[in-house]
């Protein structure tokens, strides 16, 4: 199966400081301008939370919670700017922005806006586009990490981003988990799976040679494609070489093993499959012919349309007017999130694997009330979790041969999740209640 292909490229080279050491984070919350309007409780917002620390202006996040008590589902804002440009700022600015953030906290949701490092635009750039979505990948595992500091409930995050932005979002919707069970960084065992993405403008896949083989094959109904050739004179050499971290010609994409590997490891449209979230797919562009509207083109939104539908994904919404397509009902992309964050959990957990070593045994399993927990540390914490990942009871400061009661639990499968008093994760177990 395509989902369990190992995808080299996306463990953290670009990694270079680890946060395992830190244990807790205190971003800086204050009350929300009155200028946005917002019929909240006690709505706050904080600015430029760092989630690494390679480009400390680059790699942050701004996050509005509707109260200062409470853990929130997210919405997670991704910028566009065509990887080049853009910043997280644009939700301070725009009209449609603000009004989804409005729209979110009034509803019982906080939002995120996340920044990322951007190719370079002047001179060479040896890492490319995957630069910025492993950016964007490691932001929301640094916010499920620090769920509790950050007033997030964990399973309960969607995605929406605008072109470059609507493709990354698109890009970590359906991507496999990218969870790293054995990372020495705690961060990046987190999960990377999300309830719903919001894609205004996206691109259908990151394999620009798919574009010439599939996305405008015979874009005009006489056999004409888009070649490579025509996007690389569109763009001009140096974008398009950047783009895949620097290459000498275009047609090197098609024979150099490496550059292959990384036009799959970027293709949403071939990692596309039925267990991916619902979509939303918004393409306004009207323009006819791919050099108008090269990265916007109303083709994009079909392919990721039709592909979605093909291989099931639960629901796929789409307003394409381009080709006479529109299933919304006159439902938002920001209303189709919040619509799928009332009801949808997903584990933020790591189920079914032993993170590192067997720190500790649980017996008896299967449980009738009780089960006890031995190990070789002194305290840990624990939770325990339901099947959808919802944690159902948390217990502080368990020591070695502690009894835990989980009577008052309906029967089934449950997970405990065990970690230190650091909060690293160590591993998790599956039991069943009977």
């Amino acid at each position: 199966m395509k989902k369990s292909m190992k995808l080299n490229l996306f463990v953290s080279i670009f990694f270079l400081f680890s946060f395992s050491g830190i244990a807790q984070i205190n971003p800086q919350f204050n009350p929300i301008p009155a200028s946005y309007n917002v019929n909240s409780p006690n709505p706050v917002y904080a600015l430029d939370i760092n989630y690494d620390n390679i480009d400390l202006n680059k790699q942050v996040f701004h996050l509005f919670l509707p109260d200062t008590t409470g853990n929130f589902p997210l919405v997670v804002f991704i910028h566009g700017g065509g990887y080049i440009g853009g910043t997280p700022d644009i939700v301070l600015a725009a009209v449609d922005r603000r009004l989804d953030i409005k729209y979110c906290l009034e509803n019982g949701i906080a939002f995120a806006s996340f920044g990322y490092r951007l190719i370079n635009n002047i001179g060479p750039d040896t890492e490319g586009v995957i630069k910025c979505l492993n950016d964007a990948k490691r932001a929301l595992q640094f916010v499920r990490y620090y769920a509790n500091d950050l007033q997030i409930d964990p399973t309960k995050i969607a995605l929406q981003g605008r072109s470059a932005g609507a493709t990354t979002s698109y890009w970590l919707g359906t991507l496999p988990d990218m969870a790293d069970p054995n990372a020495t960084d705690p961060i990046l065992q987190q999960s990377t799976r999300v309830c719903a993405v919001d894609l205004y403008g996206p691109q259908s896949t990151l394999d620009v040679y798919k574009w010439e083989t599939q996305v405008f094959n015979n874009f005009d109904g006489n056999g004409t494609n888009y070649t490579l050739d025509s996007m690389e004179n569109l763009m001009g050499f140096d974008r398009a070489s950047n783009f895949y971290g620097g290459f000498d010609s275009i047609s090197q994409i098609l024979v150099d093993p490496a550059l292959i590997q990384y036009r799959q490891d970027v293709d949403q449209l071939f990692y596309l499959s039925n267990d991916d979230p619902p979509l939303f797919i918004s393409s306004q562009s009207l323009a006819v012919h791919p050099s108008q509207d090269l990265f916007h083109h109303s083709f994009h939104g079909r392919e990721i349309h039709n592909t979605a539908l093909a291989v099931g994904v639960s629901e796929v919404k789409a307003d394409i007017p381009a080709r006479s397509i529109n299933t919304t009902n006159g439902e938002s992309g920001i209303e189709f999130l919040v619509r799928y964050l009332n009801s949808c959990s997903i584990t933020s957990s790591i189920p079914d694997i032993q993170v590192s070593e067997n720190y500790i045994d649980i017996f008896p399993n299967p449980v009738v009330n009780q089960f006890t927990i031995n190990g070789t540390l002194t305290l840990y914490q624990i939770d325990i979790l339901d099947a959808a990942g919802k944690i159902m009871q948390t217990i502080n400061n368990v020591e070695n041969f502690h009894t835990i009661d989980i009577s008052a639990l309906p029967g089934g499968l449950y997970f405990v999740r065990v970690r230190d008093l650091s909060n690293y994760l160590l591993e998790v177990q599956k039991i069943i209640k009977l």
